[in-house]
């Protein structure tokens, strides 16, 4: 019996340092992102085409696909999210990006961190449309 509750005592503690490692990992560099200015891009400086954009910031990592025509930006598509997809969200904002033809747009409530992950991707894909 004495066995049993020592392994069930190093079960439990393997299983609590886990947790904690996890909680770490979904809480690393959220403070940053949240801090993250996004610059909003002079679509009249931006060529047409088609412009790729990612951020990496821990789990909220991602790369966009941009596309412009005549200085207006037509489609965002998602190509990779690193974290877990929440297309509602993606959807949303992207709605709205299109709609106001700028990055200067309201996070979408409850997802400041994942909405600000994207305005950074699609901001740093505008950029190379102005090389």
């Amino acid at each position: 019996m004495k066995k049993w509750k020592k392994w069930l005592l190093i079960i439990g503690i393997i299983v609590g340092v886990f947790i904690i490692g996890m909680f770490y990992y979904a809480m690393a560099g959220m403070q940053e992102i949240k801090e993250m200015v996004i610059t909003d891009i002079d679509l009249s400086q931006v060529k047409d085409g088609v412009y790729t954009g990612e951020f990496k910031g821990n789990r909220w990592s991602n790369t966009v696909e941009v596309s412009v025509e005549g200085h207006k930006i037509t489609e965002v598509k998602i190509l990779d999210d690193f974290g877990i997809p929440i297309p509602e969200i993606s959807k949303k904002l992207i709605e709205s990006i299109k709609e106001k033809q700028s990055l200067n747009v309201d996070a979408i409530s409850q997802a400041t961190i994942n909405t600000k992950a994207y305005l950074k991707s699609i901001e740093n894909a505008l950029k190379k449309g102005m090389e």
